[in-house]
């Protein structure tokens, strides 16, 4: 994919300049872009003449088109008057969405966002002007803690549970936040709006699913649209292998159709240019409500959709450009979640979708709150104040080119997935073998690798809320996701690959906090996928990109298991 790049004022190539000794990245120069060559213009037909009528009148057939998707909406509604609102959700969010699409095209932004923007600093300004920053932060800080203790003690507990075991998880946030200001790059710059917003927003959303019946039905709702769509790959996948290979629930035919189906669908959304109008404005807003930069909210944004590979791909050409602080933050928010083209195998394994969901949307702000708390920003972003613009793929000729681009990335992706679970179970059960035939000379008959990562991972565990019966179960499963991959942990949890379901043993919270706390793709694997993949796109900061990669690894799995202790602490 390419993307074209601008600001609010400018736009064009951008150049290294001279290097400034007291930051942490070079001084870029903007130039203006070189006038088109006209190398891409249609040649003289009929084809060409129809798409300069096209683009000439492009409004008049947009809103053409609105009407007639309008009647259509209005006449299915007052046909199905006596359908329950659960059934017609789906298709009102799908005219509300196609028709802000084009009404964003027939009129500007600008002065909405501009009046928005103009209200949020004329209140910050009147309500916080006055206020030093540090008593702002203290009083912010004071207030979330407040609230979570008024909630977590506040609410009915269920049978068999106990406010101590909220507690146990408030005071594993505690620590998890301690440790990563201890280790802080830049310790006194930390931007403390970005940590207690992206707390308090990511509290909110756990409060939202956790205890209210409207959100749960919501995101159970959104799980179940996920689900439901992306079990369509079921018919390719039918028409090659045939209907008794799907129905025999083997991994590699459950999950790879599901990968190349929703790459071939994403690659299609953005050469439609939906994908980039909903991340643009996603973004927007939590650069806005958390203080970072457009870019990076942008790819914390897309990362539970499309990836952790191809999410940097909507912001590459700021990629050279970016402080050390941003790029910890894109890889970082790629770690603490999973993508959509996975979605659906974890579910074909037995995790439940909404937690999925959740713990997905839930990491979005918190990956950016750890990402400054562990690296926080020094310097002054490109993108800070203006907006990153993203666009379609302009290589791509139409929409069956753009699909046949998804597909192959959907096919690189699950071969690169099945040759990582092939390598990694075997290394692992070697890796045990070879323990188990050590542990004997020195009487410890059962010594495997789990069992020394459940050891590692115990304080960690016990610090997010599991029972303690549970914990060395759960704290296995921590490892086991950390050394290898979320997929392996999350078979071994619902016994998919033929050993006994460990869920079946687990008590309630121990289980929901072991489906949130595995979904990211916080792994050692990963690791050396990111520096490829982001090293690829960034040539001259792949020496950056690799120092930051272990650090952002372990800041994005702490991102996931802060989302679980989150979940714990108002179960």
């Amino acid at each position: 994919m390419s993307f074209d790049v601008g600001t609010s004022e400018t736009s064009g190539s951008l150049n290294k300049g001279t290097e400034n000794e007291n930051t942490d990245k070079p001084v870029y120069t903007v130039e203006s872009s070189a006038p088109d060559d006209g190398k891409d213009v249609d040649p003289p037909g009929i084809y060409a003449s129809t798409k300069e009528l096209l683009v000439k009148y492009k409004k008049w057939v947009i809103g053409f088109i609105w009407i007639l998707v309008t009647a259509y909406f209005i006449v299915s509604l007052a046909l199905k008057l006596k359908t329950q609102l659960s059934d017609i959700l789906p298709f009102i969010f799908l005219y509300v969405f196609i028709t802000g699409r084009i009404a964003f095209y027939f009129f500007p932004t600008k002065p909405l966002t501009s009046r928005i923007e103009h209200v949020w600093e004329t209140g910050n300004r009147l309500l916080l002007g006055r206020i030093p920053s540090w008593a702002q932060y203290t009083l912010g800080g004071a207030a979330l803690l407040a609230l979570a203790l008024s909630v977590s003690l506040g609410l009915a507990v269920p049978d068999g549970e106990s406010r101590l075991a909220r507690m146990q998880s408030l005071l594993g946030i505690i620590v998890l936040t301690l440790l990563l200001i201890a280790t802080s790059k830049h310790r006194k710059h930390i931007n403390w709006r970005t940590v207690i917003v992206g707390y308090l927003m990511q509290f909110c959303l756990g409060c939202i699913v956790m205890k209210s019946k409207w959100g749960s039905d919501f995101f159970t709702w959104m799980a179940d649209i996920a689900s439901g769509f992306l079990s369509f790959s079921r018919y390719g996948a039918s028409l090659l292998f045939g209907q008794s290979a799907i129905d025999s629930g083997a991994i590699a035919i459950t999950m790879f159709p599901v990968i190349i189906f929703f790459a071939s669908f994403v690659q299609v959304m953005v050469y439609l240019g939906g994908v980039q109008w909903v991340l643009q404005r996603m973004g927007w807003f939590f650069y806005k409500a958390l203080g970072t930069s457009n870019a990076e909210s942008i790819v914390a944004s897309a990362s539970p959709f499309i990836g952790q590979s191809e999410n940097t791909l909507l912001v590459k050409d700021y990629l050279e450009h970016m402080t050390n602080s941003e790029l910890h933050a894109c890889m970082t928010a790629g770690f603490a979640t999973i993508s959509g083209s996975v979605f659906q195998s974890y579910v074909a394994l037995g995790v439940d979708a909404k937690n999925l969901i959740t713990a997905c949307i839930m990491s979005i702000p918190c990956s950016l709150a750890l990402s400054k708390i562990r690296y926080p920003e020094r310097d002054v972003p490109l993108t800070r104040g203006t907006v990153a613009k993203i666009s379609k793929n302009e290589r791509e000729a139409n929409v069956l080119h753009a699909l046949g681009n998804g597909a192959a990335t959907g096919i690189h992706l699950s071969l690169i997935i099945l040759a990582t679970i092939i390598g990694m179970v075997s290394l692992i059960n070697a890796i045990d073998y070879i323990l188990t035939w050590l542990g004997d000379f020195i009487s410890i008959p059962d010594l495997t690798l789990e069992l020394i990562l459940g050891y590692l991972f115990y304080p960690l565990t016990w610090l997010l809320g599991v029972p303690r019966k549970d914990v060395m179960k759960v704290s296995q499963l921590l490892g086991l996701k950390l050394i290898s991959n979320e997929f392996v942990a999350y078979a071994k949890l619902t016994g998919a690959t033929g050993s006994v379901p460990l869920q079946d043993s687990l008590s309630k919270r121990a289980l929901l906090i072991a489906h949130f706390s595995l979904a990211g793709f916080a792994n050692t694997g990963s690791v050396a996928q990111v520096i490829a993949a982001v090293g690829s796109l960034a040539p001259s900061r792949k020496g950056d990109i690799s120092r930051l990669a272990v650090s952002s690894c372990l800041t994005g799995a702490l991102a996931t298991a802060m989302s679980a202790a989150i979940v714990s602490m108002i179960f």
